[in-house]
Formats: structure tokens, C-alpha cells, sequence
């Protein structure tokens, strides 16, 4: 069990009402009077108040903890003197910190601390405020009724769940050495048999030089692990244990070692030297940062690149052409640690990831070639790996080439290397999903904000706001989060016609340039600036200067290769500002079709419906209007264009009419001017007659 009554909270509670629950239970007043009632009932009945998160209890469900055995109207009658001996007993504190209502209860927030809430909201930023006791949560309530112990035990569990939880947590994410011992040491007072804690003991005695001990701590796991029937050691543990080469383990778990050895480097094992890294999408913890001030530095996200699997010697010189040329694309990156180490040949994958987690990887590109035959094309296979996961795919892809070479093929292998890359963050913004927002890194908040910019939901741009404002304030040398604020601040501009659109433009023109900056060689963000200079008339020759100089410069680094996303995002933005709008449209068309789904381009799907209104490819923008209407329902740009593209046909007259009526209930006050005013870079004669068609269609003129 666990306590966190340090002096430290005590001394700074404010609270009115202190109520200690671990150990003999206690009610003290802000003096330190006690105001505990004397009844065992009573003293139930605010426990259970102020275990229940602060949330409303009815009083039905009180009378069943209380007197379970009692008919239920002699439990409500009972119940109700109860609650008049609780607030009598709470009457010296003079002020009311129990809301009482006719069908419930509830202790209230402000007034009021509980010792064992503040261990149940617990993280890994105020772990050190949380000591070890051995005392019971409600030890003396025990007997009260036999639905009360029930609800008791379910407490206890509910809050050793937590807390083993928490330490399992800092033993993977904490760096400091001595820190994680202690994690790992409290994680075993829970579970004698967790291997995370074992593993983490082993490796922090290797870190520190301590061979002895290490193999004492086998000797020890491998006693405890051994009396549990059926148990198999997790891939990452047999690594470990091989690499040491303990001779003395025991033979029961030497046969489990022995079958990941051939699976498993045994020369020196230095991956399992090495400690944790920091997650880098997690803020240090407090203490970390404290004793660290230098380590305080972002992390980035750590990648190893496999060496390329193949049986045809002639093929495996192209794998490891690509996998160089793919390196080289994620150091420009400019997010992630490409982890530069000797190919490991494992045969067993698990086992691989394994070892790769031990050196520091967070994901594993995995490379596989396969010849084709009889004129058919020779297929690269692209997989990302989450060594975190045991080696689960968390992307895929195929890519051809001739047999004639490399150098031949028809698609840019940027293509699959910036939608890994988007791929990674999702997965790592979906890792940390159920954490609060001051637990994340500026690069954790900075992929959550764009998995939200993602859901296409104009309701969801403050939540974005927010979290781009502190990343930004946290860190201004990521290039990354400039990029994702540049492209919120696009996005929304695109779907918000309110005072505010200016100051969002000369946010988004300033984050991009920031961008350009920091990521010098990411051309994207060049195409990027090009786009948002597009919106000002008077900057369009600025902008054909820039997106010319980055076609340039995809030109060099590419050579005949012209379909990457970046190339054909250039021509298209340079193409619009010269109205050229067909070889637009087939650039759309192509990023469309893009085979590795990049949630990048994904983004941009109601910049794309614009780009084929202004074509006149009304029954594409319709189709493609249905889907957006149908997965991402608040996002007004795209019903802008779809409601165009109705009208402009004339073919589905309530159609356009339903799509008018949500539009307008996501932007009530849209008018005719606004809409016009993002279609900036298009013909007068085009703005001309996308005013003609909306005020056809029933927005206002405005």
C-alpha cells in the first residue's frame, strides 16, 4: 500500500477538510482539530464519499454499501440519521463540504483533500511524492458490512492497480539511473514476477559495471520466474540473460535461453549495457530535470534501419542502395536519431526487435527485396516496426523498380519515406492518447495537435491552439512543430472567416518560415511558403520565385524522378499562380491516387476539392464531398466546395440544399466576400462566377 503524506503536501494544503484514508483514518480541520465521527457507519459513509472521484452518490447505492442486509427502507431511514451524524461532526469546520441533494451525495473538490486521491491521480511528474507504507487502505472499516469490505477490497485494488501501473511507466521512461532502481525495486512490491522490473535491476547493475550482481539477479529471477507453471521469458529478457551468459542459471530456463541464442548476438551483447532512453514524448519528469539540467535538451525519435533481406546478391546491392537513400531522407527529417550500429542477422524478427529496443530504437525499417520474373517488375517491401511492441507493423508498403536498376524506377522513394514518417508520429500520438496534456513533451503535444487537425473538426481548433502555443512556448528549435503550426494555422484558415483570419495568416507565414529554417532541406516547407504567399496578391511573384527555386532543388536531390509528393505539390502551386489549372488538376489527380496513404496528404484533401472546382471537375468534388460529409461532418471548407459543385450541376438540388443548411449551422455567419476571399490566386473570371454560384445556392452576400 501506499501513502503520500510528505510534509511538503501537508504543509501547502489549503483545504478545509483533510482526511487521511491509509492506515488509522483520520478528519483533521485546517488547524489540525480532529473532526472524525465516532460511528464506524459514519465514518463509511465519508469514506465512500471521498473515494468516488468527487462524483455524485446516490443514496440508494449508499444504503447498499451500509446495510446490505436490511430491507431498503430501513436502509434509506437509517441512511438519513447517518448523514445528519456526519454533518454534525463536520460542523465545526463552518462551511458546508458536503453537497447534499434528495437522490445523491458528493464531498466537494475545493474544500477538501484525501490523502488517497492524491495518490490515484499520481504521475510520473509527482512520483516522488509518493512513499512507501505498509499501512491498509480502511483497515479499521473492515467488518462494517459485508458489501462495504467488498467495495473495500475493490479500493485496495484499485489503487495498488494504479500504482503498479505508475511504476511500470517510470521504469520504462525514467533515465537517471538510481531513479529507475528504485522504480523497479517498488514495482516488485507489487509483482514478484513482473520481468520489467527484473530486467530494468540486471540492466542497471550492467550499466553501473556490476557483472556480479547481475548474475545474481538472474540467479534470483530465474528462482522466483521458474516456480510459475507455463511462464516463458518475454524475447527481450532471453536476449538479455544470453547476452550476459550466465552460466549458472538455472536448467529449466537455460532451455528457453538456449533457443533464443541462435537468435540472439552473444559476442559482447553491448545492447543490454544500455539504459532506458527518454520517451520522447513525455516532459521529463521533475526530479530529471532537477538533477539533469543539461539532459534537458528534446529527444528525438530513435530509429534503426534492418539491413535489407534477400537471397540474390545482385538484388541486395539495390536494398542497400535504398536503405542508405532512406537513412539520408530521415536525418533531413530533422525529428529523428537514426541509430547507426552493426547489422544483427537474426533470424527470429521478435528476437531482432528485441535487440533493437535494447539499443535504443523506438522503430525498426525493415527492408525485404523480392526479384520479379518474366518482365515483371523487381518489389522493395517497407515495413515499420515498433520495437516498443514487439516488432508490430505499424505501416507497410511496396515499391517497384526494373530490373535494369534503381536509378530506373518511376516513383520517388520519398514518397514511402514522408509517409512513414507521418505514419510514426500517428502511432506515437496514439501511444500517449490516454495521457494528459502536461505529462506530453513540446513534440508529444505537437503530434497530438496534428492527429486532431487530422479529424478535419473545425470544433477542435482551440483544444489545437493550445497545445501548439505551449509546445511552441517549450520549444522553439523543433522544426517539426513549426511545420505542424504552420499547417494548423493553413488549415484553419481555410475554414474560418472570422476578424481572426489575419492574425492566423501572419502566424502561419511566420511558423513556416521558422520551418524553412530549421529544416533546410525538408522542401515541403518551402511549398509550404509558397502556398501561403498564393493568398496575397501582392506577393505572388515571391511566391513563383520560391516554389521555382524548391522544384530546383527536388530536381537535384531526385534527378528523373517526378512524382513525390513534394514535386508535384510544387507544380501544382506553381501552376496555379501562372493559371494553369488542368496540368493542375492531373497533379491532384495523381497525389490522390497515392498509393502509401500518407496522413500528410490526407490533410490536404479539401485543398484539393478547391483546386478541382476551380477545374470544374464538379462530379469528382461531389464524390469526394459525400466522403468528407460522411467521415469528417465539421469541416466547412469542404462543404463549401461540395455545396459549389451541387449547385454548378444542378442534378441534386436537396442535396445542395441539406449542405447549405449544415454549413451554415457550422458558420453562421458565412458570407459570399469571405468564401471569394480564399480563392485568392484564381481568375476574376473564375471569382466571378463562385460568387454568382454561392449566393445561388443561399449564403449571404455579405
Amino acid at each position: 500500500m501506499m501513502d503520500s503524506l510528505s510534509r511538503q503536501v501537508r504543509e501547502t494544503d489549503p483545504t478545509l477538510l483533510r482526511l487521511k484514508l491509509i492506515g488509522q483514518m483520520e478528519a483533521k480541520t485546517l488547524m489540525g482539530d480532529s473532526v472524525l465521527p465516532v460511528g464506524g457507519k459514519t465514518r463509511a459513509l465519508l469514506a465512500i464519499l471521498a473515494l468516488s472521484d468527487r462524483k455524485p452518490v446516490l443514496r440508494s447505492r449508499l444504503a447498499e454499501l451500509l446495510w446490505s442486509q436490511r430491507p431498503e427502507d430501513m436502509a434509506r431511514a437509517s441512511l438519513r440519521q447517518e448523514i445528519h451524524r456526519l454533518l454534525d461532526a463536520l460542523s465545526p469546520l463552518g462551511v458546508d463540504v458536503i453537497d447534499v441533494q434528495r437522490h445523491s451525495l458528493a464531498l466537494k473538490p475545493a474544500l477538501t483533500s484525501v490523502d488517497a486521491e492524491r495518490l490515484l491521480t499520481a504521475s510520473l511528474r509527482t512520483i516522488d511524492s509518493v512513499v512507501w507504507s505498509d499501512e491498509p487502505l480502511l483497515g479499521e472499516l473492515i467488518g462494517v458490512d459485508p458489501a462495504l469490505d467488498e467495495w473495500i477490497a475493490q479500493q485496495r485494488e484499485r489503487l495498488t492497480g494504479h500504482l503498479q501501473q505508475l511504476y511500470e511507466s517510470a521504469v520504462r521512461e525514467f533515465t537517471d539511473p538510481d531513479q529507475v532502481a528504485e522504480m523497479a525495486e517498488r514495482l516488485l512490491k507489487f509483482d514478484s514476477f513482473s520481468e520489467v522490473a527484473w530486467r530494468t535491476r540486471i540492466q542497471t547493475a550492467l550499466h553501473r559495471g556490476d557483472h556480479v550482481r547481475a548474475a545474481a539477479l538472474v540467479e534470483q529471477m530465474t528462482s522466483v520466474l521458474g516456480n510459475v507453471e507455463g511462464h516463458i521469458l518475454a524475447p527481450t529478457t532471453q536476449a538479455l540473460i544470453s547476452g550476459i551468459g550466465i552460466e549458472s542459471a538455472s536448467r529449466e530456463l537455460s532451455r528457453d535461453i538456449s533457443q533464443a541464442a541462435s537468435s540472439a548476438p552473444t559476442s559482447d551483447a553491448s545492447f543490454s549495457m544500455s539504459m532506458p532512453r527518454p520517451d520522447p514524448m513525455l516532459a521529463l519528469p521533475l526530479h530529471y530535470a532537477a538533477r539533469n539540467p543539461s539532459g534537458t535538451e528534446s529527444r528525438k525519435i530513435s530509429l534503426i534501419f534492418q539491413a535489407p533481406i534477400c537471397f540474390d546478391e545482385k538484388l541486395l546491392q539495390c536494398g542497400q542502395l535504398f536503405r542508405d537513400q532512406l537513412e539520408l531522407m530521415f536525418v533531413s527529417m530533422g525529428t529523428f536519431d537514426i541509430v547507426a550500429v552493426p547489422d544483427i542477422s537474426l533470424s527470429d524478427p521478435v528476437n531482432a526487435v528485441a535487440a533493437y529496443q535494447a539499443l535504443g530504437a523506438d522503430y525498426v525499417i525493415s527492408t525485404s527485396l523480392r526479384g520479379g520474373e518474366d518482365g515483371v517488375e523487381n518489389r522493395l517491401i517497407l515495413r515499420v516496426l515498433d520495437a516498443r511492441r514487439n516488432g508490430v507493423i505499424i505501416w507497410g508498403t511496396h515499391y517497384d523498380f526494373p530490373s535494369s536498376g534503381s536509378d530506373q524506377a518511376r516513383n520517388s522513394m520519398l514518397t514511402p519515406a514522408q509517409a512513414m514518417q507521418w505514419s510514426i508520429f500517428v502511432a506515437e500520438a496514439r501511444r500517449t492518447a490516454g495521457r494528459p496534456d502536461m505529462e506530453l513533451s513540446p513534440l508529444g503535444m505537437a503530434l497530438r495537435a496534428f492527429t486532431l487537425l487530422l479529424k478535419h473538426d473545425s470544433s477542435f481548433f482551440k483544444k489545437i491552439d493550445f497545445l501548439l502555443n505551449d509546445a511552441e512556448g517549450l520549444e522553439k528549435t523543433d522544426g517539426t512543430i513549426a511545420l505542424i503550426d504552420a499547417m494548423y494555422c493553413y488549415v484553419r484558415f481555410q475554414n474560418e472567416w472570422s476578424a481572426e483570419a489575419d492574425a492566423l495568416f501572419s502566424r502561419g507565414l511566420r511558423s513556416v518560415r521558422a520551418a524553412i529554417l530549421l529544416m533546410p532541406d525538408t522542401h515541403a516547407v518551402e511549398v509550404l511558403l509558397a502556398a501561403y504567399l498564393m493568398y496575397d496578391p501582392a506577393s505572388h511573384s515571391t511566391a513563383v520565385s520560391v516554389v521555382q527555386d524548391a522544384i530546383e532543388r527536388i530536381s537535384c536531390n531526385e534527378g528523373n524522378q517526378k512524382d513525390s509528393p513534394d514535386s508535384l505539390m510544387a507544380d501544382i502551386v506553381l501552376e496555379l499562380l501562372r493559371g494553369e489549372t488542368k496540368p493542375a488538376i492531373r497533379n491532384v489527380k495523381i497525389l490522390l491516387q497515392n498509393g502509401c496513404r500518407s496522413q500528410f496528404l490526407e490533410l490536404l484533401r479539401p485543398a484539393f476539392m478547391m483546386i478541382l472546382l476551380l477545374g470544374q471537375e464538379y462530379q469528382e468534388v461531389i464524390s469526394m464531398g459525400r466522403l468528407m460529409s460522411g467521415l469528417y461532418p465539421s469541416c466547412p471548407s469542404a462543404l463549401v466546395y461540395y455545396l459549389v459543385a451541387l449547385t454548378e450541376l444542378g442534378a441534386f438540388p436537396d442535396e445542395a440544399h441539406q449542405a447549405c443548411r449544415h454549413l451554415l449551422r457550422l458558420v453562421p455567419d458565412l458570407t459570399v466576400s469571405r468564401v471569394v476571399s480564399r480563392f485568392a490566386f484564381a481568375k476574376p473570371v473564375q471569382q466571378a462566377r463562385l460568387a454568382e454560384v454561392l449566393s445561388k445556392a443561399g449564403v449571404a452576400a455579405g
